[in-house]
Formats: structure tokens, sequence, C-alpha cells
């Protein structure tokens, strides 16, 4: 069968970073149907992935890319932020193919099935959880019998007009056991690429190492809440042959790990970092981390092997917030690990909510100050918007005022009791970026690092980004 993969039509830099900046950065491949797609080719399938929020593809282009494959059946992945445009896209695809079934799937089906259905109402079925065992038996099934089966487990489908959910499937335990994601279905040296100094060589290729989150307690996170999942983690071994495979078949020059956190295990990174010497490996990655589990010895190991950058999920320089929302840190902590990784050469992002529950407008000040103090290398200021089904959004309820859907990394979507309205709010994002960026300690600093042509484009466009933001 001809199987089509796609994710909607979406501007990430002007609806997801809130940038007026025309510029293209912050993209990956998508590698959740990467993966999705990896048994179905083994099985003697013809898969097709069709990014069209990478590459800015319009329905009607989608529609002439289709024409031409001829799909038995397509899959839409979706996050809560390209939601709308996957309904577009969605009920676009029924009208113009009324045949052809649609299978949705992603983070945002796994929290909002119901509100799937109801926004596209002839869907044939939906995936929620872990996808790639579920997704085969699909196919399997509907090659077999023509029809798109509505009792799986993992699934969510219409019966006689009715929403049925459908036990959920068992997740994967061993992360070995599953195929590597197709790779060779993205072209690293075209559109992916990391934001503007979040990179040193290009292609650069993502991966995600594990899945779930081992503290999983913090509550405003997906991976806390309805839809979190049991801490699993390849093997060193396989990661870096799969780092390898990327190097040797795609001229890859670099590694960003997405793990929610993937400096847990000193034993873990210390056996990846020989593994990595022991192959001639010898390219820069990144990755996240909490500060209270990234240890010194860790990071000075890993940045023997490559590791250049960290993104820390830092939330607020208010101890009273961070306990609130169960964040499992400290404000010293924090100073300790950007003082580690300033020590050892590590660039650092640190990413801060605003208005939380229970922030006031000093309180926000506070944040924006201990950013400028902490000696983190770049600093990101997001709105709060609370999930529905996390503990946050209990809290949010109690204590603000949420007023819209997600639509956005700088919409204002949730207001605390401090805030008078969401002007006020978005004023205040604003500052914090020309507080952070604009200093003149700051700009000395990077201006002395510019060093190389390819430096200069790349400080050329983070400057147009965060003025976008700002301004």
């Amino acid at each position: 069968m001809n199987i089509a993969l796609l994710t909607p039509p979406y501007d990430l830099m002007k609806e997801g970073y809130g940038s007026k900046r025309k510029l293209r950065g912050g993209l990956f491949t998508p590698l959740g149907l990467a993966y999705l797609a990896s048994p179905l080719i083994k099985d003697g399938h013809n898969v097709k992935i069709i990014d069209a929020s990478s590459y800015q593809q319009t329905n009607e282009e989608i529609e002439k890319i289709l024409l031409e494959f001829k799909p038995d059946i397509v899959g839409i992945s979706s996050v809560t932020g390209t939601a709308p445009a996957s309904y577009s896209l969605a009920n676009y695809l029924k009208s113009k193919f009324k045949n052809l079934p649609i299978i949705y799937g992603g983070p945002h089906a796994s929290c909002f099935a119901e509100a799937v259905f109801e926004n596209i109402p002839e869907l044939d079925l939906l995936v929620y959880g872990e996808g790639e065992i579920i997704f085969k038996n699909i196919i399997d099934k509907y090659s077999d019998t023509g029809k798109i089966p509505k009792d799986l487990h993992g699934t969510c489908a219409k019966v006689e007009g009715k929403f049925v959910k459908n036990e959920p499937a068992k997740p994967v335990l061993n992360l070995d056991d599953l195929m590597p994601p197709a790779y060779h279905l993205f072209d690293y040296h075209g559109v992916y690429r990391p934001l503007p100094l979040q990179y040193k060589k290009l292609p650069a290729a993502n991966m995600v190492m594990s899945r779930g989150c081992p503290y999983g307690k913090c509550t405003f996170c997906f991976s806390a809440g309805r839809a979190s999942q049991i801490y699993r983690r390849h093997s060193p071994k396989r990661v870096v042959g799969e780092i390898k495979y990327l190097i040797k078949n795609h001229g890859v020059k670099e590694i960003a790990f997405w793990d929610d956190n993937f400096l847990i295990s000193e034993k873990w990174v210390f056996e990846f970092c020989d593994l990595l010497d022991k192959g001639g490996i010898k390219i820069p990655w990144s990755a996240c981390g909490r500060v209270n589990t990234a240890t010194r010895p860790m990071l000075e190991r890993a940045a023997k092997s490559g590791l250049w950058n960290v993104f820390y999920g830092l939330e607020s320089g208010n101890q009273d917030i961070l306990d609130r929302i169960k964040k499992g840190i400290t404000l010293e902590e924090v100073r300790q690990a950007m003082k580690w990784c300033n020590e050892l050469g590590i660039d650092t992002r640190g990413s801060f909510m605003l208005f939380l529950p229970g922030e006031t407008p000093e309180k926000a000040m506070n944040t924006i100050k201990f950013a400028c103090d902490i000696g983190v290398t770049y600093a990101q200021f997001q709105p709060t918007h609370p999930e529905w089904g996390t503990e946050l959004y209990d809290d949010a309820v109690k204590s603000g005022q949420i007023f819209t859907l997600y639509k956005g990394r700088t919409a204002v979507s949730y207001l605390p009791e401090a805030y008078k309205d969401s002007k006020q709010a978005r004023e205040m994002q604003k500052r914090a970026y020309r507080m952070f960026y604009f200093r003149p300690s700051y700009i000395w600093k990077h201006i002395k690092r510019l060093r190389h042509i390819s430096k200069i484009k790349q400080y050329f466009n983070a400057a147009k980004y965060i003025i976008g933001i700002s301004t």
C-alpha cells in the first residue's frame, strides 16, 4: 500500500515563536512519523512523509502531492499548537478524497481525543499513546479486510455516531526493540536546522533516545499529566549506532538530543561518551537537562566528547513559585549548574515561564533579574499555557483566568490574578527579552565571540529573531 504521513501546515516562527521577522529556524524532522514508517517499509509498504509544518506547504499543495502519490491511507500527526491547522487539513482532504481513510495521532490526540472528533466529523480513527505498534496493527488489519478497525487497543473511534475510547495499548518497555526511525525519508541538507546560535555545524539531526520523564511531577508538564509515560531509554550502544548511521549516510555534522532529560545517569552518560570516543565520533551535540541531575563529573565527561550546549527548564526566579509547580529544584541548584557549565565552556539555554499561578509583576521582575544574574548564555521567556489534564490547569482555574486556547509561544492564554489584562502581561514578556538581551555587558560578551563569518550570520539572524519577539 501507499501510506502518506503528514504534519499540518504551520509557520513555526510566526505562529509558534511569535516573531515578526521572516526567519527559518527551529525546524526539526518529525521523528514520530519516521518511527511509524520503519516497520511499514519493512513490510513492503511505500511510505511518504509530507512535513508541511517545516516546508510551509498549504492544503492545496498537499493535495497535489497526494494526487501524484495516490495514497491508500493517510496519517496526520499534530501537537496542540498545530491542532487548528490539522483540523483544517483533515477536513480539506476528506472533501477532496471522499474514500481516503484518515488516521489522526500525536500528542494532541493523546490529550484531546474527543475534541479531535468534534472538529473532524468524518475522521476514521484516532491513535493515542505510542503509535508504532498500534499504527502497524491498523495497517495490517486494513490490508487484510479493506476496513479500518474500530476496536484496537490504543485507538478511539466513532461507532454508530458515538465516541468510543478503546483500552490503552501496552508500551514497549525495551526501546531497543523498536526499529530505528526511517531517517532516509528526510533531507537533512534542506530546511531542517535549529534556531540561530543553537548549532555549530550543519546539517544537524534531532534525536530522541528516551520516553517519559523519571521525575514526572511538574504540575505544568505534559509528561506528568494525563499522557505521562513510563520512563525508558535506549542503550548507549543503540544511540551511538544511530549517530554513526546519520554521519555515514546523511552527512550529519551535529546532533541535538530532545529527550526531556538526557543528563540523568552518570553511568549511562559515561558509557555513551566512551563509545563515542572509541568510535572516533567527534561531532558537537546538545541536550536537555535538569539542574539537580546534571552533575559536574557528568558535564565534564560529556564536554570532552562533544557536549557544547545544555537546555535547562528553569521556569522561575522565585522559590515559592518553583515549589508551587513542584519543579523539585532550588535557585541555588540553578546557580550551581550555570556555574559548572560556564567553567567547562558549555553554553546554556534557560527556559522561563512567565505568568504562572501566584506570580505578580514584581515576581516576574525577580525572574528576569535572576536570569540576568546567573550567567545563562541564552534565555527564553514564555507565557504560561495551562494544559488541560495537568495540575497546573486546575490551579490556574482557581487562581486566575484562562481565556483562550493555545495560540503560540508568545500568546497570553492565562492571567494570574495580579495581572489586569493580557496587554500588561505581553509587555512584561517583551520587557524580559529587552532586559536580558540588550544589556551592554551581555552584548559585549557576545561581540567577543564573533570570530568567523558563519557565526556573524547566526548572530544577525538571532538578533532578528529576538527583535521580532520583543517589539
